[in-house]
């Protein structure tokens, strides 16, 4: 299941009155605001650190409103500067793109100037009189730091902008100031991969998640996914455990990191016709499903992206430049599959 459904999920839960929240948990807090906003047209201001799933939340509160049916686009900034051209330019195509529906834009504190004049000309129609054919239909949300006020007294940021997309605003905490949420996401996110490596994992163990939950996750939800993504590639038993969080492990007093010792050599047999393949080192990527037939081949080209990903901690540069593909074409993918929020 995508990130983002576990916002929307939230969502349709509190409106059902079936959630189950615990009372005032940052939890309740997210969902409440997000259907608040998500009942609403006004553009959205999500503060947050990097990696704390802002373009998830975006997307849950585009899918939970009367916009659901029409397009949700997402630009990242750093994106429309390795495309070449202009930034607005490259905002101008987004929001042609969206017409009708939701404009995410990721890290708008980045925006040059020029792009922020498009943005306010296209959308909020400041001085649009002299511009009548480039009025578009869209609806704003933007992701951004807590920083982005301190740019706007500095003079980097346009004031009229800020205060447009202030109209309702959503802080959302980072994980080490919502430690009871970490458990919750810890598990999604091993359910999720499990299913999607086919893995027979129930879940964590007491252990493991106490481990999670006293680490302070710089990364924020990207960083947790990647965690767990990776003891999930690495688990050989039916629950992760410490031993699969070693460089977590490594930063939390009081944990001893216990990494799994190497099998002893032996010979093996020759594959026979018809029968499974020898199971691949954890951290090699499996060209069969448990059924014994094949992967597709965008079924393996996500694998890799996925794997590398985490390999490379996130970095553009260095998965794009190993997987042997231009950084335009890597973004371009991310975003296809859902993974624009893992990148670093």
């Amino acid at each position: 299941m995508p990130l983002h459904r576990f916002f929307a999920d939230d969502i349709r839960a509190l409106r059902q009155g079936t959630s189950g929240f615990v009372a005032g948990s940052e939890r309740e807090r997210t969902a409440r605001l997000a259907d608040r906003a998500a009942r609403s047209t006004l553009p959205v201001l999500i503060e947050t650190e990097a990696g704390s799933g802002a373009k998830a939340l975006a997307k849950a509160i585009h899918e939970s409103g009367e916009r659901k049916t029409r397009p949700f686009i997402s630009l990242l900034t750093e994106e429309a500067l390795s495309e070449g051209g202009t930034q607005g330019a490259s905002l101008l195509r987004h929001l042609k793109e969206a017409n009708g529906g939701t404009l995410f834009i990721e890290r708008v504190e980045q925006l040059s100037q020029e792009a922020q004049t498009r943005l306010m000309e296209t959308i909020f129609h400041q001085d649009a009189a002299s511009r009548p054919a480039r009025r578009l239909d869209v609806r704003i949300i933007a992701g951004a730091g807590f920083n982005l006020a301190d740019k706007v007294r500095e003079g980097r940021f346009s004031q009229d902008l800020y205060y447009r997309l202030q109209a309702m605003p959503l802080a959302l905490r980072p994980l080490r100031a919502q430690r009871e949420t970490i458990a919750e996401w810890a598990r999604f996110f091993a359910e999720r991969f499990a299913r999607d490596e086919g893995k027979r994992i129930r879940g964590l163990s007491a252990d493991a998640l106490t481990l999670l939950t006293r680490y302070d996750w710089p990364g924020n939800l990207r960083q947790l996914e990647n965690a767990v993504y990776r003891a999930v590639i690495l688990a050989d038993g039916a629950f992760l455990t410490p031993s699969e969080f070693p460089q977590v492990a490594a930063h939390v007093e009081g944990f001893r990191i216990e990494i799994p010792p190497v099998p002893a050599a032996r010979t093996l047999a020759p594959i026979r016709t018809q029968e499974p393949a020898e199971k691949p080192a954890p951290h090699a990527l499996s060209l069969i499903r448990e059924s014994g037939d094949m992967l597709t081949l965008a079924e393996l080209e996500e694998r890799a992206i996925r794997f590398a990903l985490v390999h490379y901690q996130g970095h553009l540069s260095a998965i794009s430049r190993h997987l042997g593909i231009g950084r335009s074409t890597l973004y371009r993918k991310l975003k296809e599959l859902g993974l624009s929020d893992a990148a670093a």
